[in-house]
């Protein structure tokens, strides 16, 4: 019943996050007040509502949807709904993904796996060797632009004695 007072009156949900309301005191989440069009007013009263910059939020609504009670999806532990994301986050049951992923591993599993799969990974070992060569590569690359710098000048220089001795050459040979 306490949940039904705090849902949205366009979508109908509970909605984590900021709550706007109108000067009438009507509640509902930004994600509808955004997508509320010109002339923006409010789903209930149909009073028009300032620009969205000026949106007026309405914390404690905020704070009595935090204060819901809720469940981790991965190990079932009780919390509220403002403290699910942190916890779920953290989660020892949560499937943690490979940290050799974006180099093609697709294992997928929990957190106490996670360090023996990656030992035996062989997209991770890879990885690992892989590192100190990138921090090489990364190194050789900035001495090189710092010598390209350098260099710029002196190609300047070599240019102007080149054109200097073609001068004094041609002054020779009158």
């Amino acid at each position: 019943m306490a949940a039904q007072r705090l849902e949205c009156p366009v979508c109908l949900e509970v909605q984590d996050g900021q709550q706007h309301q109108c000067r009438e005191g009507h509640v509902f989440c930004a994600s509808c007040d955004t997508n509320l069009r010109a002339p923006r007013r409010c789903p209930e009263c149909r009073m028009a509502l300032g620009p969205l910059s000026q949106a007026i939020r309405n914390r404690s609504h905020e704070e009595r949807i935090a204060a819901l009670p809720a469940a981790c999806s991965h190990c079932g532990v009780a919390t509220t709904r403002g403290e699910l994301a942190a916890h779920e986050q953290g989660c020892p049951q949560r499937p943690r993904a490979c940290a050799a992923a974006e180099a093609g591993c697709a294992w997928s599993g929990l957190l106490a796996d996670k360090a023996a799969h990656e030992a035996t990974c062989p997209f991770a070992v890879c990885q690992r060797m892989m590192a100190p060569l990138r921090d090489q590569v990364a190194a050789q690359c900035a001495e090189n632009e710092r010598l390209q710098a350098q260099m710029a000048p002196l190609q300047t220089e070599v240019a102007e004695l080149r054109t200097e001795n073609s001068q004094l050459r041609s002054r020779i040979r009158r």
